[in-house]
């Protein structure tokens, strides 16, 4: 059986049901219509965000990283004649 995310078919439809029979068939669709806008201005709301973060960026003189970050674990350790100066 199919599944969204970790909910089934079944249970998807348990809820839809459930649903109409609290909120009845009428208001239905103008829950859906307000859920529609509200994922619309949410997603507006990140990508303005994103806009902003990249323009103040860009004023900073940042780049952004494209890509994963690169391990260090297999680095060879850095020279100990800075420490040893030190000491000296």
């Amino acid at each position: 059986m199919p599944k969204i995310g970790t909910l089934g078919i079944v249970e998807l439809l348990i809820i839809l049901l459930v649903v109409l029979l609290i909120f009845g068939p009428r208001r239905l669709p103008e829950m859906a219509k307000g859920l529609g806008q509200s994922v619309r201005e949410f997603r507006k709301g990140i990508k303005d965000m994103r806009k902003e973060i990249d323009e103040e960026a860009a004023e900073d003189g940042a780049t952004r990283v494209k890509g994963a970050p690169v391990s260090t674990a297999s680095a060879a350790p850095a020279d100990d004649a800075a420490d040893d100066a030190g000491k000296a």
